[in-house]
């Protein structure tokens, strides 16, 4: 999901950002935070640490309000960059109005907008189009963060006709599906998919009649299409994407 920090006295910027970024959830697949989605009743505190644990990309509204937040300030803007660093969160703040974010750490990152002039200084037509540059990176550093990284080693590994591979050099953000095509073929081969959190997946280069040496492209993608056992037989293209991995070629025993 993406997470979005803001201070309740900025309220109206974020619910202009959750409107442009509408069409993202409805249509796109992904899904925005803010502490405005707290049932009532809930614990929000842990509410909102739970939802920052499952951020792929953290939005931050900056402004002389935000800063002067003690719980932003003490807890959440600490807990965000902590994480940047350990788990790659991606992280975009752009600047509400004229503030003293250089003595704070977002000196040190660059805004996602320009921060001259800040967002209450443009025109309404102006703020729309910022705010849908925002949203475009939104998308963008989402996809990013989900996108499969495909195990580099794997390149010219020899390999047995079935296989447990590591395919992802770390763990997947999201459900990755696998294939396989041979080098004299068009067609693809679903392996089977890699939940959340792991990298490998059983693989079958081929059968019995495929002749030692013949090399196998790997991929790895994300989609939000149904991919159902394809009982070994081939799809002569992958299913819609959402991210495709870097290829890598393998070579059967």
């Amino acid at each position: 999901m993406i997470f979005v920090s803001y201070s309740h006295r900025d309220s109206k910027w974020s619910e202009d950002l959750l409107t442009m970024a509408a069409p993202l959830q409805r249509y796109g697949g992904i899904s925005v935070w803010s502490d405005a989605d707290i049932a009532a009743g809930s614990k929000w505190r842990a509410t909102i640490g739970n939802s920052l644990d499952k951020a792929a990309v953290a939005v931050l509204l900056v402004s002389r309000h935000f800063l002067k937040s003690k719980f932003i300030m003490e807890i959440e803007l600490p807990y965000i960059l902590k994480a940047r660093q350990k788990r790659g969160l991606r992280v975009l703040w752009v600047m509400l109005s004229h503030c003293l974010y250089e003595e704070t750490p977002l000196q040190e990152l660059q805004a996602a907008l320009p921060t001259d002039p800040p967002l209450d200084a443009l025109s309404e037509s102006k703020k729309n189009q910022a705010l849908k540059v925002l949203c475009q990176k939104m998308k963008q550093s989402w996809l990013d963060y989900e996108r499969p990284k495909i195990n580099a080693n794997l390149g010219g590994k020899k390999v047995h006709p079935k296989e447990n591979v590591q395919v992802l050099s770390s763990p997947a953000t999201r459900r990755v599906e696998v294939f396989v095509r041979p080098d004299n073929s068009p067609d693809w081969y679903h392996q089977g998919s890699i939940p959340d959190g792991h990298v490998s997946r059983m693989c079958h280069f081929g059968n019995e009649k495929t002749k030692p040496g013949t090399g196998y492209h790997m991929v790895a993608i994300t989609t939000d299409a149904p991919v159902t056992g394809q009982g070994g037989k081939p799809m002569q293209s992958l299913p819609k994407l959402r991210t495709r991995s870097a290829p890598v070629r393998v070579v059967r025993v």
